[in-house]
């Protein structure tokens, strides 16, 4: 698989502003703390908050290759981080995001279900070669896998979008797998080992697997820790 140039780039533009800092603060890292409850932070055992989603997937799991993978990545990443308090996603709930139909706060109609579903049901989506070319950690905590795809996440999210006007404007542009969040300050000699693992790590070939299906989730905690499986699109092979 050739990556692409253009997804490669919009990556980068994001990933390169952690290296130009010494620390994480609690300010620049406050956005990951709101995706958890007080109390679970207060006791070190972070929980996601309470959601109200629905959104296409593919994962839920992946892999045990691509998970076995990534959870040893992870653990070179948190020798680093040494004491740090970190969520981890956990290995069966990790996922990559075609589109979300609705964001926490935005209105739902159960129709709009159905709308999906006949939708989908007439397309012939085919499978594909999903590839991990990276990792990539962000000013507010947010770790993340780099996902290239040639293009057929996109695409889908395209037509979905082009389609189905009731979709929320907020979408990702990338084609990435959220890995884990940074939940406390990390000290300038900390971040300093931090940002040279995850350069190293930036831009290596990691796994790659064919992606089969997409499931439509509803999802009532971030991270996928509370989920309903609605449907099920399965990929031409």
């Amino acid at each position: 698989m050739t990556l692409d140039l253009d997804l490669q780039n919009s990556y980068n533009s994001v990933g390169k502003k952690v290296f130009n800092i010494n620390s994480l603060s609690q300010n620049l890292i406050q956005e990951s703390i709101d995706l958890f409850t007080i109390e679970s932070l207060k006791n070190k055992t972070p929980r996601p908050i309470d959601v109200d989603v629905y959104t296409l997937v593919s994962g839920l799991p992946f892999s045990r290759v691509l998970i076995d993978t990534l959870l040893n990545i992870e653990n070179d990443i948190m020798k680093e981080l040494q004491r740090t308090l970190c969520y981890w996603v956990k290995p069966e709930n990790l996922a990559v995001e075609y589109c979300v139909f609705k964001w926490p706060k935005d209105n739902w109609k159960n129709s709009w279900l159905e709308e999906i579903t006949n939708f989908l049901d007439k397309k012939h989506y085919k499978a594909f070669d999903f590839k991990i070319s990276g990792i990539q950690l962000h000013e507010d905590g947010c770790i993340i896998a780099k996902g290239f795809d040639d293009g057929f996440i996109r695409n889908i999210r395209s037509d979905i979008m082009n389609n189905l006007k009731f979709l929320p404007n907020k979408q990702s542009n990338w084609a990435h797998i959220p890995l884990g969040r940074i939940l406390e300050p990390v000290p300038e000699n900390v971040f300093f080992k931090v940002k040279q693992i995850i350069r190293s790590l930036s831009n290596i070939n990691i796994c790659e697997e064919n992606v089969i299906d997409a499931k439509l989730i509803h999802e009532t905690r971030w991270y996928m820790e509370k989920r309903e499986t609605l449907y099920t699109k399965k990929f031409k092979i």
